[in-house]
């Protein structure tokens, strides 16, 4: 297999250089200036690689998806293949607030959303995306149930649910994040995800019964 053509590596600096200016100052505040600037590249050079921002912006989010799928395999592959750990796994690494934290690629996966609904090219991007965690999470769901680690009689509904609010929790913090108690967001979703996985309760140890005299 080749090396990527020169093309190929320059447009993934283009596409990686706008991720702090849309970071920084929203995807209209970013200029083809800015992305350049960062890129350390004329503007002339980038103009050759993408005809406009929009471009770029469809270029970013493969990029931002590939880091996304890089950071998903390495939280899932520590979880030892145990479902229920792998749940938790998921949600965390969405929603864990420490030093596994992105908070450029949150930013930027806000504004890229907020472009979706208004762009059907950026839209089909985000739904491609989204679509692919989904399966993760129903896969995941699914063989919980099958090897009994969970109860979950609606997979499908389930998994969407519990990506809808992890996608809920990200625009509260990008537009109210006071709102959140602090550590709260992860456990919420992780309580609400079990209930929905429908995970079996630990069994109460019974009390010896009495033998009637």
């Amino acid at each position: 297999m080749g090396r990527p053509s020169n093309t190929n590596e320059r447009q993934s600096q283009i596409a990686r250089a706008l991720l702090p200016v849309m970071a920084k100052k929203g995807y209209d505040g970013a200029t083809v200036a800015d992305v350049a600037k960062v890129a350390d590249i004329a503007p002339g050079l980038l103009h050759y690689h993408f005809k406009n921002k929009l471009e770029i912006l469809l270029a970013a989010i493969v990029e931002l998806e590939a880091d996304y799928e890089t950071r998903l395999d390495e939280a899932l592959s520590g979880a030892s293949s145990k479902p229920a750990a792998e749940l938790d796994a998921f949600i965390d690494a969405h929603l864990h607030v420490g030093a596994g934290a992105d908070p450029v690629a949150l930013a930027c996966w806000i504004n890229v959303t907020g472009e979706a609904l208004r762009e059907p090219r950026v839209r089909r991007a985000v739904e491609r995306v989204l679509a692919s965690a989904l399966f993760r999470l129903r896969s995941i769901l699914e063989r919980g149930t099958k090897e009994g680690a969970f109860a979950c009689r609606e997979p499908d509904v389930a998994a969407a649910a519990i990506l809808a609010t992890i996608q809920g929790y990200f625009v509260l913090a990008a537009t109210a994040r006071p709102l959140i108690p602090e550590g709260s967001a992860s456990r919420a979703t992780r309580a609400m995800a079990l209930a929905l996985a429908g995970r079996p309760a630990p069994l109460a140890k019974r009390r010896p019964t009495r033998r009637a005299r």
